[in-house]
């Protein structure tokens, strides 16, 4: 008796009447230790989930400020000071950053938050903060200050990376 006939299962009664069918079932039940299913080598898996901005898709700062800049220069250039207009006008300021954010400057999985303050210039200084929930490899913010002589504006807006 050989080794390799010793390592063979008990072969299940077959109603197989073909022989040649017969033999390929038996060379299947055959059992040798050590040889398991091995894995495609030629199969890549990858994480089916995001961990964070793909490489050169963090929010775009250089374009959002420019962006920032020709919306206050265009809503604000040539105005005053008017305690009755200051609302409004910073509220369109606004808009039209929050317009142009989710247009031109729209970002995959990227929330954005913007945030406009508008006081008249009167020598007074002004302390202007934010706190947040940050994580510096994915968020990023965005600060730009417009003197317009008799009042000064400044708007920021936030992106936070949605996990």
């Amino acid at each position: 008796m050989s080794h390799r006939s010793s390592l063979k299962r008990p072969s299940s009664v077959s109603t197989i009447s073909d022989p040649e069918k017969a033999s390929e079932k038996s060379s299947e039940d055959e059992y040798e230790p050590g040889i398991e299913a091995k894995p495609a080598a030629d199969v890549t898996i990858y994480n089916a989930y995001n961990m964070g901005p793909a490489f050169g898709k963090k929010f775009p700062l250089p374009y959002i400020r420019l962006m920032v800049s020709k919306v206050m220069q265009e809503k604000l250039t040539n105005k005053t000071y008017n305690p009755t207009d200051a609302r409004k006008l910073a509220r369109d300021v606004a808009d039209e950053i929050n317009l142009r954010m989710k247009g031109e400057g729209y970002c995959p999985r990227y929330k954005h938050v913007v945030n406009v303050m508008l006081y008249q210039q009167t020598g007074a200084g002004c302390f202007y903060g934010a706190r947040a929930i940050w994580d510096y490899l994915a968020d990023d913010y965005l600060n730009y200050t417009f003197d317009g002589g008799s009042f000064v504006c400044i708007a920021t807006v936030f992106g936070c990376y949605q996990y």
